[in-house]
């Protein structure tokens, strides 16, 4: 019987991870972040991703943040774990951690992008995932590909474990051919989150986004009013997202989602060094300019 690749679909926050100066990590605050979120009805979350800084913490701090996303998360909802590291032999054993803990899926960048790896070497690489975890496997497709992705996701999906892609490319044209691909069977989950309904409207199953953070439940309307037909809801749904993105473009997004957890009563620290951290004039600027999009802090 052929296997259903479409595992996750809904709104799933790409988790930010509370940590110290030192990178080293906040457990309690993660443990508080995670059950602010689940008050909205995400899916589950994305975890040391881009937006959780996992690439440039140290990989205990990786696994604290998947040990503690799992325990609190579990029966709740899913994890997708980022293990995509500078240095591959540190993705292989997050990947091994990841399966050994109860996550539900992995996902990985590229190896590093100073090297252009061919094609047949990222895919190796991806196969060592498989092999080191036997989680499910999404791939994350970002514009540091140098590859053509509707090529390389019909290639990827060939690999052992591989069941779709989180696409953080604006090319919808190109997200629609992914979502075509072997035969339909293929889990795409959209990534710009000023673009959620027209990565929906092309055939994603969900999202996963740095902004879900701050207003899950905005993003769990326009979820919902797509999926029923609601369209003309929906698209304004998406526009007041668009207004708090543009202020989170001017201030930073993973700093400004740090900064906002604070505003909640939840310390968890600035963004990992040489990230923006703020003056208590730009705080307040910030805050005001949330406001005035609507979020309430």
């Amino acid at each position: 019987m052929l296997m259903n690749n479409k595992l996750f679909s809904g709104i799933m926050p790409a988790m930010i991870t509370p940590i110290h100066e030192d990178g080293s990590f906040i457990r309690s605050a993660a443990a508080e972040a995670l059950e602010w979120e689940m008050q909205f009805p995400v899916q589950g979350f994305y975890i040391n991703g881009a937006t959780g800084e996992g690439p440039i913490l140290p990989e205990k701090t990786r696994r604290e943040m998947a040990e503690t996303a799992v325990e609190k998360v579990k029966g709740r909802g899913v994890i997708i774990n980022h293990i995509g590291a500078p240095d591959a032999n540190e993705a292989l054993r997050l990947a091994k951690h990841a399966a050994e803990i109860g996550c539900d899926a992995v996902s990985s960048v590229l190896p590093n992008f100073f090297f252009k790896y061919t094609t047949p070497q990222i895919l190796d690489y991806y196969r060592r995932i498989n092999d080191a975890c036997g989680l499910p496997l999404v791939v994350y497709a970002n514009g540091l590909m140098n590859t053509d992705p509707v090529d390389f996701m019909r290639e990827a999906m060939q690999v052992p474990g591989v069941i779709g892609v989180k696409f953080t490319i604006y090319d919808y044209f190109a997200m629609h051919r992914i979502c075509e691909l072997n035969g339909g069977n293929i889990n795409v989950l959209n990534g710009p989150d000023e673009m959620l309904i027209c990565g929906l409207v092309m055939g994603a199953d969900g999202g996963i986004g740095t902004t879900y953070n701050i207003a899950p439940d905005w993003f769990c309307e326009l979820y919902r009013a797509f999926r029923a037909g609601e369209w003309e809801k929906a698209q304004q749904m998406q526009y007041k997202i668009d207004r708090m993105v543009e202020v989170l473009r001017e201030f930073g997004s993973i700093p400004a989602v740090k900064e906002i957890f604070r505003f909640r009563g939840i310390d968890v620290g600035h963004a990992a060094y040489p990230g923006r951290v703020y003056t208590a004039e730009e705080s307040a600027e910030l805050r005001s300019a949330l406001q005035n999009c609507g979020i309430v802090l």
